[in-house]
């Protein structure tokens, strides 16, 4: 290296006709600018202090880059292997040569990094601490792999930098968080990487909150819309603990201590546990908010467990989660508007929830649990909790059936369900339980000898029963319901007839609660002035010998060889008592029979 002619005292320009230093420092700043994404490359002027002792880098005024001595002898000796020719048997770098160049390649891309993007006065110690270790983990690597120099220096990729613990933590960490929010390896540290320093923690909590999938998306992948203000709370203390978590990795009393990489996965398990707990304790200022949330969750969680079908070949105790990827439907928007004429509430096909203001919302946020539950309070919560069981449709949330006896059973089914559920419900918003009115209808008498039916089918309790219809399609509930009552086929069963059996009782169904539907409708008790029936004790009397009707054909299907051994198989699998015994199990006779109506002035209410 030669003195430039009109350089001040302790510099030396340097010329890449004399030092190969110059073109190796050109192709690292090259690769840098791509890691970086930057959209300009500008070559500048190189210098090198002259004390060998004196290994300063600096950025000048002039955008020029003056490098500290044994820094620019290293990066010249870099250029030497990488850019002039060699022959067989030439001496071979040693490791302390790699981690020489590694150092020098480490102190170059440090002083570039002040040129392209010169430090902020307000950098905090974890966002420096997030710098360097980005740059030991992403940019260096990137660097020697563009500018191919692990070719002149096998070992430099096994080099550490200046600060192992950092280096390792911040690869764990980003690792983690990027493999939670679905990225490919290495595409969140790129990002970070080509975010300005000081943005880093508010880009990596946007991430965070826009992107994780428990946060911002429904199963299915649509969007989920949580209140802005509760959002810009999130990523605020998002922000706050990274800073937290890089400030305390990038101690320089922790730099040689073991453990690195475990302390980067604890923290990434932090910030994702403090986003879980975000999603379910949603902090916001809307009124009403939290009590719809609440009134939401009892109602999802109870339509996502159930108990297992015994003609399933499973315990019946057993708990399984088989409806949850139905239930969680909710978008987190919540409207106080746009209701549709004299509605109190509506569950929108966009996932959304909305309820008039002054009947709904601000009842229940300003309800005193110390009080007994008004009129109006049980009025709103029954609202509130019928429009989340609507949302719980796997293929049209929200979406309302058109025909009258879809509707009928759906309405029904959802009031069903609330007055199951009515002491969770309460309780969730802090009241005692509270006594549900009779539902005496038509409609409600005709549900309930359905899902009763289905329910000694199956070997569940009715209100489980009523959960699987609600998650289903609304255009397959009766269908459903009919196929439930029947039970699967058994062992010698013709599945053709099971299925042809099942149509039919389906269409009985959908008649008979058609009918119940214009008997509430027109105030009708009775359907014939004969009959000391009511309207719903006779229907639901004709719907129950339906039922023992369209099963007879297929309990009693095509039977031949052992007919008794069959027999007890079949009524094995269809839970019924065996040939000749007269084990009910828990069901009493008439129920099996079908209502046989009393003579006196009993009432029959299906339930």
């Amino acid at each position: 290296m030669r003195k430039g002619r009109s350089m001040p005292d302790g510099y030396e320009r340097i010329d890449g006709r004399v030092s190969r230093a110059e073109p190796q420092a050109f192709d690292w700043a090259y690769q840098l600018t791509l890691t970086l994404g930057h959209t300009r490359y500008d070559t500048f002027d190189l210098y090198a202090r002259s004390d060998w002792n004196d290994n300063r880098n600096a950025v000048r005024a002039d955008g020029s880059i003056v490098l500290g001595a044994r820094t620019a002898y290293w990066i010249g000796v870099s250029g030497h292997r990488m850019f002039d020719a060699h022959y067989v048997g030439q001496h071979q770098p040693t490791r302390e040569e790699a981690e020489n160049v590694r150092q020098a390649l480490d102190d170059f891309v440090t002083v570039y990094l002040e040129k392209v993007d010169p430090p902020q006065p307000a950098t905090t110690p974890a966002l420096r601490a997030l710098d360097s270790g980005l740059r030991d983990t992403v940019v260096i690597p990137k660097v020697i792999e563009g500018s191919l120099i692990d070719r002149a220096f096998p070992e430099i990729r096994d080099v550490q930098g200046r600060q192992p613990y950092l280096q390792a933590a911040t690869g764990a960490l980003t690792q983690r968080l990027g493999s939670h929010l679905g990225m490919q390896a290495g595409e969140l540290e790129d990002m970070l990487v080509r975010t300005p320093p000081g943005q880093r923690f508010e880009a990596l909590a946007d991430a965070l909150v826009e992107h994780d999938p428990l946060q911002r998306r429904l199963p299915d992948g649509s969007s989920r819309t949580p209140p802005a203000d509760h959002v810009a709370r999130l990523k605020a203390n998002l922000t706050q603990e990274l800073d937290d978590i890089f400030e305390q990795c990038g101690e320089s009393s922790r730099q040689f201590d073991q453990g690195a990489e475990r302390f980067g996965r604890r923290a990434a398990t932090s910030v994702l546990q403090h986003c879980a707990q975000a999603r379910d304790a949603i902090d916001t200022d809307q009124a009403g908010y939290q009590q719809v949330a609440s009134l939401m969750s009892v109602v999802q969680a109870d339509l996502a467990t159930g108990r297992a079908s015994v003609s399933q070949g499973r315990d019946s105790e057993a708990q399984v989660l088989q409806l949850k990827l139905n239930t969680d439907y909710w978008n987190g928007r919540l409207h106080t508007s746009g209701l549709p004429e004299g509605a109190l509430g509506y569950a929108d096909s966009d996932r959304s929830l909305s309820f008039d203001q002054e009947q709904v919302i601000d009842v229940l946020a300003n309800a005193d649990p110390a009080e007994p539950p008004s009129p109006e309070l049980r009025a709103a919560v029954d609202v509130v909790a019928t429009e989340a069981a609507r949302l719980c449709n796997p293929v049209a949330p929200g979406t309302r059936p058109n025909d009258p006896a879809g509707q009928a059973i759906e309405d029904q089914l959802c009031r069903d369900f609330v007055g199951q559920e009515r002491d969770r419900l309460y309780g969730a918003l802090g009241f005692d339980a509270d006594q549900p009115e009779p539902d005496t209808t038509a409609t409600a008498q005709v549900v309930a000898t359905l899902t009763e039916a289905a329910a000694r089918r199956q070997g569940l309790e009715p209100h489980e029963i009523t959960a699987r219809l609600l998650t289903a399609p609304s255009n397959e509930r009766i269908e459903r319901a009919a196929a439930l009552s029947l039970g699967e086929p058994g062992m010698v069963v013709d599945r053709s007839r099971w299925a042809e059996a099942t149509k039919t009782l389906a269409g009985t169904i959908e008649a008979t609660i058609t009918k119940a539907a214009d008997a509430d409708r027109n105030g009708q008790t009775k359907l014939h002035a004969w009959n000391r029936a009511t309207a719903g004790e006779r229907l639901s009397h004709q719907l129950t010998t339906a039922i023992e009707k369209a099963g007879r054909p297929v309990r009693q299907a095509d039977i031949s060889g052992d007919d008794a051994l069959r027999k007890s198989i079949a009524a094995a699998t269809s839970g019924q008592p065996r040939p000749g015994s007269d084990r009910t199990n828990g069901s009493d006779s008439t129920a099996r029979r079908g209502h046989q109506p009393d003579k006196s002035s009993q009432r029959f209410t299906g339930r």
